[in-house]
């Protein structure tokens, strides 16, 4: 693991020019099989007005990143910001950049009168809602069904 120092951690919005190294980290940390694909970071439209995407660097290098969107759900729609995932580089957790990182998204959410967020994480996943949770983040009363009998439509790739 690097240790590295505060001063020399800077967490900024995503653009277009990090899909590459965000696709590489992704690579990284999943040993060879990337979660994130180009389409997925395309369709964020990095740093666009709802993209509530960050990166955190490490002299000049991306060591983090995080997803969010801002959506609107619910009856009354209520803004929404989505967090649909974040990752840190393997040789570099345990330093608090994934709460950074949510901390700037929070902090967006704030300067933009966003009144929630939500994270959105994998039911078994309870190392990340515990993360999650550390932050203030509870369990909402939202259960998602999801219908991937649409993929069944979709012509091959």
């Amino acid at each position: 693991m690097s240790k590295i120092v505060d001063s020399e951690i800077i967490v900024r919005r995503m653009t277009r020019s990090d899909i590459d190294p965000i696709l590489t980290l992704d690579e990284k940390i999943g040993q060879g099989q990337s979660k994130v694909s180009y389409r997925d970071l395309v369709v964020t439209d990095p740093g666009g007005p709802l993209d509530f995407s960050f990166v955190c660097e490490h002299k000049g290098v991306i060591i983090g990143f995080i997803l969010a969107r801002l959506s609107y759900m619910g009856l009354p729609l209520i803004a929404t910001c989505v967090i649909g995932a974040i990752a840190v580089d393997p040789d570099y957790q345990e330093q608090g950049i994934g709460s950074k990182m949510v901390n700037k998204v929070l902090d967006r959410c704030y300067n933009e009168d966003v009144p929630r967020a939500r994270a959105l994480i994998e039911e078994e996943d309870t190392e990340l809602a515990r993360f999650f949770q550390r932050l203030s983040f509870q369990r909402s009363k939202f259960v998602n069904y999801d219908n991937v009998a649409i993929a069944d439509y979709l012509p091959s790739k």
